[in-house]
């Protein structure tokens, strides 16, 4: 495949226990919300970090530990270590943090975001480590090394901002609002954009994205996030429109795919950039339309990490067997099953719909039930891929 060098990816088990992880952990945390709903207690911040660090953080870094030497070249060494402490600093800071919210204790959730600050510290800077070195000959790479450094910049912030509500620096909103500006867009959103260069053509046989326009991307991004930070609805609006015109390019490129709806996961890609698509207006006017910005970007990064994940699984089981010289190699539709992945999209698909109305309807149990069902189906797929592999590979079956 054009642009990747396949022989250097890592170990199975890495991206594997990333994964399964990140999709245990989302569905433990939907059953807090449950708990929380059924108690009749609210806690946004708990919301927002179960799907933004638990399930999202822990499958980015993931997927970074496989796509650094497979998609940009930088080769890390030992993997398997380095990749576990990661792992370790990323569960324990994740587990003390919600254990913080769910028992209100400060210090818990001080503590927690101290580990995952020196988790995020630890992890972007070995990855910048060997990102440094090379140079970006493609757009994906490019965007990998500004997204590591926003992620850095917003860890830190809120970090800070966990001190402020300890009174231990003095409190100022605008350090909540840099954390998340900075933790959504320049991190997630750069995140996905820089991926989607990539995979957009090659997976889906798509019209590449523009040059110019893709290899440049970090830079017309970097001063647009500058802008929004001052936190009003003309400062925010030459970053709405960069999105907007991302997710525009996208869909039109999907929409147009040679492979269309041969590929499953194509319909977590629609179904993502268009709650991207719907979210960017509540983004511009987000004085009066926070709760609505929010419930549509968590579905866009929600929705399509779901599908990249068994996406990848798939993948990764049929690659690794192909070159560990198994007797039985399944193809990638075999791995988890078709039914699974439709499963996981029509849940994938109700969850936008019950969201996006919540706050019409206020049904507030329905959007917890379909999340409970979302995540265990996908942790359910993952580790049926993944045990599939191990059942096979010749290296753990000797």
């Amino acid at each position: 495949m054009r642009g990747l060098s396949l022989l250097q990816a890592p170990p199975f088990i890495i991206v594997s226990g990333f994964f399964i992880t990140a999709s245990l952990l989302w569905f433990l945390g939907s059953l807090v919300e449950l708990y929380f709903y059924l108690k009749d207690r609210w806690s946004l911040p708990l919301y927002v970090h179960i799907s933004t660090v638990g399930f999202a953080l822990f499958v980015m870094f993931g997927a970074l530990f496989q796509m650094l030497p497979v998609v940009a070249g930088a080769v890390i060494k030992e993997p398997k270590r380095k990749a576990f402490i990661t792992w370790l600093l990323l569960l324990l800071g994740f587990s003390l943090f919600i254990a913080g919210f769910y028992i209100k204790n400060y210090h818990l959730i001080l503590i927690g975001s101290f580990l995952l600050t020196i988790c995020v510290l630890y992890t972007s800077l070995l990855f910048l480590y060997h990102l440094l070195k090379l140079k970006s000959f493609t757009p994906t790479s490019r965007g990998f090394k500004f997204a590591l450094f926003f992620v850095l910049a917003g860890a830190f912030a809120g970090f800070l901002t966990v001190l402020a509500y300890g009174s231990y620096i003095p409190y100022s909103p605008w350090l909540l609002h840099l954390h998340m500006a900075i933790m959504l867009f320049g991190w997630v959103f750069l995140l996905v954009a820089s991926v989607s260069f990539q995979v957009v053509e090659m997976f889906f046989v798509a019209k590449a994205y523009p040059k110019l326009y893709a290899m440049n991307f970090p830079y017309f991004f970097t001063p647009a996030l500058i802008i929004a930070l001052y936190d009003s609805p003309i400062a925010r609006l030459p970053l709405a429109l960069l999105v907007l015109l991302h997710t525009l390019l996208t869909l039109q490129r999907l929409f147009t795919s040679k492979r269309g709806f041969a590929d499953k996961s194509i319909y977590f890609w629609y179904l993502a950039f268009l709650n991207l698509l719907v979210s960017v207006p509540f983004f511009l006017f987000k004085e009066n339309f926070f709760y609505q910005f929010l419930l549509s970007f968590f579905l866009f990064f929600a929705t399509l990490i779901t599908g990249m994940s068994l996406r990848i699984i798939s993948f990764l089981v049929w690659f690794h067997l192909s070159n560990e010289g198994a007797k039985r190699i399944p193809l990638m539709a075999q791995v988890i099953g078709e039914k699974l992945i439709k499963t996981c999209f029509l849940l994938s698909l109700l969850l936008t719909f019950s969201l996006q109305s919540l706050l019409l309807h206020k049904i507030y149990l329905l959007p917890i039930l379909i999340h409970i069902a979302l995540s265990f189906t996908l942790s359910l797929s993952l580790i049926k891929g993944s045990l599939l592999y191990f059942r096979l590979s010749p290296l753990y079956n000797a």
